[in-house]
């Protein structure tokens, strides 16, 4: 029986090769003929299409417009008033305003002039004209200061040394010199406040500082003159020189009206009638060209038809603020009968002292 099954076995083999498949029923694929897709997938391949393109064209958008985008977010210029913490006790209001202007370029957007090629800074103009003239403008008050408050015949060294330090240096981090001048400001204020250095009060800070606030504001109206009449060579709605010189007159008018506001809220002794209009006659000048601040500055000329010109507009405020300040500074000086007075009444105590000796 085994022997004839293992003969049996490849033969049932092979016949089963053999056996013919089962034939398929032509019927059966028949409805595939006339199959669609379904619109749900549809709309599926369609809205991934979509998404696909728009993710491409906004990674070239972003591409392309992300570091213009970070120059125009860089630009960051901090016009507003300085407020001092009514906490904080200064003995010098103008060393106040010098510290808080500082501390606010440390913290704000950054020395635009030592930034790398690269950074989005390194493209601005009006950012760099505005710390530059910053930074000129308190180097000038501070040095003023300095010279009101003289020890042993000399400024104050503290004072001459952030006078120093203030003044930018092409090449050198501005960063370390505004600490540095800040520390020294502080010592100032701290040595007066203990007696410890002379501190002059706001009543003869303001007519020296009124007279270097007119010298700011005649050479800033020179300046953009130039730039109006210049030729206009290129740039719309205005070149690189008419921005520079736009922010650093707002620059320095903007110091001018922070020190001169922070002064006159402490010269207590200033009761005429006549001086006190003049002073917020002067304080509203000086706010009036600091709080200029356009979306674009425009130096257009002729009829101005589209645009106006910022220039011009400044150079107009810079000359009410300069006339303001001479006139009070006119107001402010002793007349004639005070010297008179006073010459008489010194005259008198020579007098007395004479009689007086044996």
């Amino acid at each position: 029986m085994a022997a004839a099954a293992a003969v049996k076995l490849p033969r049932a083999y092979e016949e089963q090769e053999h056996v013919p498949a089962p034939a398929s029923d032509p019927n059966h694929f028949i409805s595939l003929d006339y199959a669609e897709p379904s619109p749900i997938m549809i709309g599926f391949q369609k809205g991934w299409r979509a998404l696909k393109r728009m993710l491409k064209i906004g990674a070239v958008v972003a591409l392309v417009g992300a570091y213009p985008a970070a120059v125009v977010l860089s630009s960051y210029i901090n016009d507003r008033p300085v407020g001092i913490p009514a906490e904080q006790s200064w003995a010098v209001p103008g060393i106040a305003v010098a510290i808080h202007k500082i501390a606010r370029e440390l913290e704000g957007a950054g020395w635009a002039s030592n930034r790398p090629v690269w950074h989005p800074q390194a493209r601005l103009t009006a950012l760099p004209a505005w710390q530059a003239g910053t930074t000129e403008a308190l180097s000038q008050h501070v040095k003023l200061i300095s010279e009101l408050s003289p020890y042993e015949g000399a400024p104050d060294s503290d004072l001459a040394a952030a006078s120093r330090l203030l003044m930018e240096v092409p090449g050198e981090p501005m960063r370390p010199r505004l600490t540095a001048a800040a520390e020294a400001l502080n010592r100032f204020d701290t040595r007066a406040s203990r007696g410890l250095a002379m501190r002059p009060m706001p009543e003869e800070i303001m007519p020296e500082e009124l007279a270097l606030f007119a010298g700011w504001a005649a050479e800033d109206r020179s300046a953009l003159s130039d730039r109006i009449n210049a030729i206009q060579g290129g740039g719309w709605p205005a070149s690189k020189e008419d921005i520079a010189a736009f922010y650093r007159a707002k620059a320095r008018a903007h110091v001018a009206h922070e020190m001169f506001a922070a002064n006159a809220s402490k010269a207590l002794t200033l009761t005429d009638t006549a001086v006190l209009v003049a002073a917020d006659r002067v304080e509203a000048a000086w706010e009036r060209a600091a709080k200029m601040k356009p979306l674009l500055v425009s130096n257009q000329s002729d009829s101005a038809v589209l645009t106006p010109n910022h220039l011009a507009s400044m150079a107009y405020f810079l000359l009410e603020a300069e006339v303001a300040s001479r006139h009070l500074i006119a107001l402010m000086e002793p007349s004639a009968d005070d010297e008179v007075i006073e010459e008489t009444s010194v005259a008198q105590t020579d007098g007395d002292a004479e009689t007086a000796l044996p």
